[in-house]
């Protein structure tokens, strides 16, 4: 299993503002200069999310995988959005137990929902073919991951497609954190295990940002209201408890898991948080 977790994932926009000068001592002078302003979304991907919360700590419980036979039951735009970070999550699951014969439908799967919603540019091809060429060797497998989920988000941000990237990481962050939390073994009660999944706050709040500047006002109302219940659960933890993040967000907006503890963490309950996961996982996933 794989525990190295890669940096996360700087997704940032520039935006060009010209600016013109006035008129100089009578002469038509126009003088254009460009400001740069920049914005960062650090959503980690759904591996580093999975690995980071489950720590080498749960059993491979394949149960808990959405079925990659069902991909033509996602008929909207948002709802493949969606349903594509959930393939992401489940092939990184799969990955990390090396379990390469479940993880090949779900390379072929995305490689082809990928072309198909233009997620990815014509570098990217033949996916589950050079899987199938290394399906011993963990190491390139992880590249074969790393590969397609770089060239995605880079071709959306290339193409300022940033509704469907939060699409994608919201899809795929409830999905790892449904892996993490319901696979065999999960030490959901131990402050440790607890605590690496509180650290999912900050990556919420940034998905929540991002989500209400770029979804569309239909996505809004379908995606956001949904995580409302996963926000709300979020809250209430964080007002009951006092506990101390072991994630923190650097000048730029990157979200640095794993950050040292200033503390102890008390137990909490975290049911709520656990059950929110549940819920949404539900209707976002086709049984």
């Amino acid at each position: 299993m794989k525990s190295i977790l890669k940096p996360s994932i700087l997704l940032f926009l520039i935006i060009m503002s010209p600016m013109i000068c006035e008129e100089a001592e009578g002469q038509n002078v126009t003088n254009t200069q460009e400001e740069m302003v920049v914005e960062y979304y650090a959503i980690p991907s759904p591996d580093e999310v999975l690995n980071y919360i489950h720590n080498n700590e749960i059993s491979y419980t394949p149960a808990l995988l959405s079925d990659p036979n069902k991909s033509d039951l996602y008929q909207t735009s948002t709802a493949q959005m969606l349903s594509f970070g959930v393939y992401l999550a489940d092939m990184a699951y799969a990955v990390s137990f090396v379990q390469t014969g479940t993880a090949l439908p779900y390379f072929e799967l995305t490689e082809s929902m990928g072309k198909s919603m233009n997620l990815f540019p014509p570098e990217i091809q033949n996916i589950g073919e050079r899987l199938m060429n290394n399906m011993n060797d963990l190491d390139s497998i992880n590249a074969l991951y790393d590969e397609l989920y770089l060239m995605v988000i880079a071709n959306l941000h290339d193409n300022g497609r940033f509704g469907e990237y939060a699409l994608i990481s919201a899809g795929g962050i409830v999905e790892a954190l449904y892996l993490g939390l319901n696979s065999n073994g999960s030490k959901i009660k131990e402050d440790g295990f607890r605590m690496r999944v509180w650290d999912q706050k900050m990556i919420l709040e940034q998905l929540n940002e991002m989500s209400n500047k770029y979804l569309n006002e239909m996505q809004k109302k379908a995606v956001l209201n949904d995580l409302q219940i996963l926000f709300s659960a979020f809250k209430d933890y964080s007002e009951t408890s006092n506990e101390v993040a072991t994630a923190k967000s650097r000048e730029d907006g990157a979200v640095i898991l794993g950050a040292p503890q200033t503390k102890a963490a008390p137990p909490k309950n975290i049911d709520k948080i656990h059950s929110a996961v549940n819920t949404l996982r539900a209707k976002w996933v086709k049984e």
